[in-house]
């Protein structure tokens, strides 16, 4: 038998372990260089001195320190047809004394924003979903805690991963892609709007892939030819006739404490979710829906990258 000498194999076992351990230590880096600059900004957001140059300055060294970083963490990526990356903090604090709630990484997109994608690395992600569950005030705060399905199925989620501004995406129902070896996917078909939802049909595709120790999201808009639901637009009907009511109630209203507009905003919510409902269930749908996870397969490949 031959003999095993134990230095030998500890120092093999030792060798292999290293490129985690060493892979790990640049991701822990940077959440430590971001705690420390979003405690910094929200302190002195609380002091008043957010305005001062002094710290205007310190926040952007430090950005432009934290994006460095994150572009190396992310990696050389490229996808087709989107653009130069960029760093997605543009902000640490929201408001007076708020954390910024975006989802930090590298973000790509086309010329004119139909698709746009955010890259980091898997780490990260996960931070920022347990983040994200202890945000206070969150309607959809039992979903968020679900982890990655919930992060194209909570519109909470994907509105802090991937848009900036002029409107939100409202998901609608999830589509059934395939992963492939090695890698976590999933996807949902939804409304990008500036506006309530309403009855209006689903024009844009989410998906998050998790694979390599990356997560990779991203947005693209859909043209599905879908034709209205009957259905679907009467059990919308009598939240639209409430909804009306209020909104020509509360016209002159400037007061945002009325009680009229929480309940506009109420209907408005109940109405859009039992449009949504009926519109996942509808046969008329289904097709619409089987064209929208071929179109979630392409986009699938584009986020793959290279």
């Amino acid at each position: 038998m031959t003999r095993i000498d134990h230095r030998l194999l500890r120092a093999a076992v030792l060798a292999a372990a290293l490129p985690a351990a060493a892979a790990a230590a640049p991701v822990d880096d940077y959440m430590a260089s971001r705690d420390k600059a979003v405690t910094a900004a929200v302190a002195a957001a609380k002091a008043g001195k957010a305005g001062d140059d002094a710290e205007i300055k310190a926040e952007e060294a430090a950005r432009k320190d934290l994006a460095k970083r994150m572009s190396a963490l992310v990696g050389p990526l490229k996808f087709k047809g989107l653009g130069t990356p960029s760093f997605t903090l543009d902000m640490f604090v929201y408001g007076d004394d708020l954390p910024a709630t975006r989802l930090d990484g590298m973000a790509f997109a086309n010329a004119d924003e139909t698709t746009r994608v955010v890259a980091t690395p898997e780490a990260v992600f996960q931070a920022w979903l347990a983040a994200r569950a202890k945000d206070k005030d969150v309607p959809e705060a039992a979903a968020v805690r679900e982890g990655g399905r919930a992060a194209v199925d909570t519109g909470y989620l994907v509105n802090n991963a991937l848009v900036n501004v002029g409107g939100g995406v409202v998901p609608y129902t999830a589509l059934p892609v395939t992963a492939a070896p090695g890698e976590t996917v999933y996807a949902n078909l939804g409304l990008f709007t500036d506006e309530a939802p309403a009855n209006a049909l689903p024009n844009t595709i989410v998906l998050l892939r998790v694979a390599d120790g990356r997560a990779v999201m991203g947005m693209t808009a859909v043209a599905l030819n879908m034709k209205p639901v009957l259905a679907c637009d009467q059990a919308w009907k009598p939240y639209n006739t409430k909804v009306q009511a209020l909104l020509k109630a509360t016209e002159t209203v400037s007061d945002l404490e009325d009680p009229r507009w929480a309940e506009l905003a109420k209907v408005e919510e109940e109405g859009s979710n039992v449009f949504r409902t009926c519109l996942a269930k509808a046969p008329e749908s289904q097709a619409a829906f089987a064209t929208a996870t071929k179109r979630a397969e392409a986009f699938l490949q584009t986020l793959r990258g290279n």
